[in-house]
């Protein structure tokens, strides 16, 4: 078996992935079939499965209802969020808070933190991310000011669990889920569980399980099933981009370095590359870029400027 430093960071994010569709309420057997495939298909695939669930059990309790599942790995398992942001605040020695009744939390750019609100509630806040938690004796609420969170809710408490991001409301019970808020554009993913997403004005309501993601902005909402890999990696501190564009992919990278990266030649903007990066490394990624795409770099203070290179341009 190989050894946890050996696995790639997009086996790991896969492993996370199965995680989560094996503790979803609707798994069905051709799925349990699916994850054993895919789990001998590898000699790093049951180490990596290993690793993204028995981190979480070092940290907290696990749920109370065992998870039938090959070679007992699914018992008593945690979601696949809950498990990536364990690996990521093991991994980065990142720390961990305990909040009073009602309380905020915040993080720096480049700064990720896992914290644990008074009722139990486990939250992973991503980087330049601030959230508000008020509760009382009816109602568990928390703002979501900007930024992206994990939320990994259980236990027994009674009270509506509440994330309000823009004009959004997410209610969920014993679940995990993502919410990331920019500006006034929310994308929920659900990963276990049941939750329900609404209009707090009261236009609107969805209804989320496992899998789904739906985003709500100025131009409407869309609900779909994505793939979850690229969605989850940055519980793991990874950026999985997927023929994406660099003006897309350099947005994200920004959004973990004051080193920016900046680009202002439209043709170099709308190429198109695809790989796994480690955020916070702009230089690296900034290097790779120049290594697969005709592009040169430009390295000042505190930014990296990506310009094509007429050299490595292909002639039509």
């Amino acid at each position: 078996m190989a050894f946890v430093s050996e696995i790639p960071p997009e086996i790991r994010a896969e492993a996370a992935a199965w995680l989560a569709r094996l503790r979803a309420d609707d798994k069905s057997t051709a799925d349990e079939a699916a994850f054993r495939t895919w789990l001998g298909s590898d000699a790093r695939h049951p180490c990596a499965f290993e690793a993204v669930t028995e981190v979480w059990e070092l940290t907290g309790a696990a749920w109370a209802e065992p998870v039938a599942g090959p070679r007992q790995y699914l018992r008593n398992r945690r979601g696949v969020l809950a498990s990536m942001g364990s690996l990521a605040v093991a991994g980065a020695g990142l720390a961990v808070w305990q909040s009073a009744e009602a309380g905020v939390f915040e993080t720096a750019v480049g700064e990720q933190k896992h914290v644990v609100l008074s009722d139990g509630t486990q939250v992973f806040l991503d980087t330049d991310t601030r959230l508000h938690a008020t509760y009382n004796s009816a109602t568990r609420v928390v703002a979501l000011e900007r930024g992206r969170c994990n939320f990994h809710v259980g236990g027994s408490d009674s009270r509506p669990f509440a994330v309000h991001a823009a004009a959004e409301r997410i209610v969920a019970v014993r679940a995990s889920f993502d919410v990331r808020r920019d500006g006034e554009e929310v994308c929920v993913v659900l990963t276990q569980g049941l939750a329900t997403i609404d209009a707090r004005d009261g236009a609107w309501q969805e209804a989320l399980k496992s899998g789904d993601r739906i985003v709500v902005g100025r131009e409407g909402r869309h609900k779909d099933q994505p793939n979850l890999v690229p969605l989850l990696a940055w519980q793991t501190g990874q950026i999985v981009f997927d023929n994406d564009t660099v003006a897309s992919a350099i947005r994200e990278m920004n959004r973990y370095s004051v080193v920016k990266i900046a680009v202002d030649d439209a043709d170099v903007a709308k190429m198109r590359m695809s790989g796994v990066y480690r955020v916070g490394d702009n230089a690296a990624f900034a290097h790779s870029v120049a290594t697969l795409l005709p592009v040169m770099l430009e390295f000042n203070t505190d930014q990296v400027r990506l310009e094509l290179d007429p050299a490595r341009v292909k002639k039509t």
